[in-house]
């Protein structure tokens, strides 16, 4: 997991599962949630040897007992794993669940609704024309039923 610090604290949090803490496991999150010109700080695990080459502003420092070095972080596991256990209490795999946890820990602080900033992050976008974004099949048959009956309907696009 991982933490970008804001002025007040903790701003967002990203998770993922990993099979294993491994450079190349470490590096896709990483290079995934955290820009190359980034402050970048870990503990000295030796999944991260060798990540100062696309982070240049990376510190390691000594990971002490209770996340002494890391309080921010350790801060956020804890609440993670207390929503975990008080609201699911049965957890088959985890990751939709961290992903549900991200969602609502990184809109927590948002002052307008999930409307305003779905209308606000479409807004900023050029628009999509129906044709790029749905996926047609051509000569497809789609079926439509209403009560018992049943209606075929042929797509043919060229």
């Amino acid at each position: 997991m991982g933490i970008e610090k804001g002025a007040k604290g903790i701003s967002r949090w990203y998770g993922r599962v990993v099979e294993t803490a491994t450079k190349v496991n470490l590096g896709g999150f990483m290079r995934d949630h955290i820009s190359a010109d980034a402050e970048v700080k870990t503990d000295y695990r030796s999944g991260y040897n060798g990540m100062e080459t696309h982070f240049p502003k990376m510190t390691r420092e000594k990971s002490e007992k209770k996340g002494e070095n890391f309080k921010q972080m350790h801060r956020v596991i804890m609440m993670f794993k207390a929503w975990l256990r008080g609201t699911q209490h049965s957890v088959m795999t985890l990751q939709p669940y961290i992903n549900e946890y991200t969602y609502r820990f990184n809109r927590h602080k948002m002052s307008q609704g999930i409307f305003e900033n779905l209308i606000r992050s479409m807004m900023a976008k050029p628009p999509y024309l129906y044709k790029e974004f749905i996926y047609q099949v051509p000569n497809s048959i789609i079926y439509f039923i209403k009560g018992n009956n049943k209606f075929e309907f042929t797509l043919n696009i060229p």
